[in-house]
């Protein structure tokens, strides 16, 4: 099962596009016959499994590929495959084997309930259990249920009772309900015997998402890195000892239905997994495959993390920034005091203590506090990030590092352009100097005319200035920009 099997669509284009009204409804009626009529069925169960694969993706969607042993007459054979997640997309499916020929198939989630035990009963005669308020002897008497409108209308001795004092009981279970979602399939069956049935499908439900923690040292110049994988399962099923592979990145889904977020019945369970419980990322179809070393069993509602990497002494780099300070639009008016964004930049690079593709996840990052107990110093969302490439990480606002940014001039040239200047002052309340970035966008058609310390590009149209800013003091910015369009 190392490879991903492709989803190709089985249906065929009948040889005319006109069909006769008999014709079509001898179809209709053959696709709408229960897949139960002219043969005995097989039950077949998580016991019958053989082999069991989950490939996860990280937005709702999973891939189950198992095979089950099936003992099956010769000629037509009918299946019902339990233990399937209840959130199987049945368009997905595909079953197949050895000397087998899939005829038709189809998805049962129609459950056993209390209501639909009264629906499939309406115009049926049931029994009506009734308890003596003194002695507590049940009586029997029957009921036929005439309605389900607003309540439960029956008829019990030719009178017609509205209320239900007792208890309905049902001689059988009827047809078509099930206990459990089943996927119900017709097979042509070329010899009797023991045969080994494929099946793939997808379904939502099962996910996964990378959880860092970062610990800075006393410097803050370096950081050791450490992820786990977190797994979720909102389906009705087991999967026990299963293979497990996760995929990082997203893949397109069409007419997909968003899902809310499920609510999780457990607690978060720690697998006692070792460090390298997940092996190296694979690279596959521009995405990457990151294989689980050891069986994985996800229980039903369960969330469960397993460790996926760690990294000692990683580079990093602290920024002061503020973004948004600047900019060329007209009258910007006055803006601040504000605080600076407290930012760590690391570089995805082998020889700075990484140089592996990062999977997104948050990143929640701690270090030295007073008497050097860990203090908490925030957290951010690190978007996917491949090697070479780098990631920068709010952590919060600075308490001692703030900015204001006032218009000093406007001219209006013409229709089409103007002329804008601006100042900002950064203050820094620290002991120590700081070096604060100051960045903003410009609009297009913009030109730097004056500035009192050089800017960098970080795009077209996004600019940064370094400034050096003394311990207890502050630096002015000032710049002058032209606007054409």
């Amino acid at each position: 099962m190392a490879s991903l099997p492709c989803f190709l669509c089985h249906g065929r284009r009948p040889r005319s596009a006109f069909f006769s009204l008999a014709t079509a409804c001898a179809l209709a009626l053959a696709l709408a016959a229960p897949a139960t009529a002219g043969a005995a069925e097989t039950k077949l169960t998580a016991e019958n499994r053989s082999a069991l694969a989950l490939t996860v993706y990280s937005n709702d969607l999973a891939m189950i590929s198992e095979e089950r042993r099936a003992s099956l007459p010769a000629g037509e054979a009918l299946l019902a495959i339990e233990d399937v997640s209840d959130r199987l997309r049945a368009e997905t499916v595909l079953l197949g084997g050895a000397g087998v020929t899939l005829l038709e198939q189809s998805f049962v989630v129609d459950l056993l309930t209390p209501q639909r035990l009264l629906e499939s009963a309406l115009g049926k005669t049931v029994s009506l259990i009734r308890t003596h308020p003194q002695t507590g002897d049940d009586r029997v008497v029957e009921a036929e249920v005439l309605s389900l409108a607003g309540g439960v209308v029956l008829r019990v001795d030719g009178r017609i009772e509205t209320t239900t004092p007792g208890r309905i009981a049902f001689a059988e279970i009827p047809a078509g309900l099930r206990s459990e979602p089943a996927l119900l399939a017709r097979l042509a069956v070329a010899e009797a015997g023991e045969k080994s049935l494929r099946l793939d499908y997808l379904t939502s439900g099962l996910a996964w998402r990378a959880d860092y923690v970062a610990r800075l040292n006393a410097a803050e110049d370096r950081m050791d890195l450490s992820a786990l994988v977190t797994l979720t399962n909102a389906t009705r099923s087991d999967y026990r000892d299963a293979a497990l592979r996760l995929v990082a990145g997203d893949v397109n889904q069409t007419n997909a239905v968003p899902l809310s977020q499920p609510k999780f019945r457990n607690e978060m369970v720690a697998m006692s997994a070792p460090a390298d419980a997940i092996a190296p990322p694979q690279s596959a179809s521009d995405r990457y495959v990151y294989p689980v070393n050891r069986p994985v069993t996800l229980l039903r509602g369960e969330t469960k993390q397993v460790p996926l990497m760690s990294a000692e002494g990683v580079a990093v780099k602290r920024e002061y920034r503020f973004d948004g300070l600047a900019n060329g639009n007209a009258r910007s008016g006055e803006i601040g005091p504000v605080s600076a964004d407290l930012v760590l930049e690391i570089e995805n690079a082998e020889a700075l203590g990484l140089g592996a593709p990062l999977p997104a996840g948050v990143v929640r990052i701690y270090g030295p506090g007073p008497g050097n107990a860990p203090l908490f110093l925030g957290e951010d969302f690190l978007a996917q990030t491949p090697e070479g490439e780098k990631a920068r990480l709010r952590m919060g606002s600075a308490f001692d590092v703030t900015a204001r940014a006032r218009s000093t001039e406007f001219e209006r040239l013409s229709n089409r352009s103007y002329e804008t200047a601006q100042a900002i002052t950064v203050k820094n309340a620290k002991d120590q100097p700081v070096e604060v970035l100051v960045g903003g966008s410009m609009p297009q058609g913009w030109m730097m005319l004056e500035e009192t310390q050089p800017h960098e590009e970080e795009t077209v149209n996004r600019i940064v200035w370094r400034l050096q800013v003394p311990a207890g003091g502050e630096t002015e910015l000032r710049y002058r920009v032209r606007v054409s369009n």
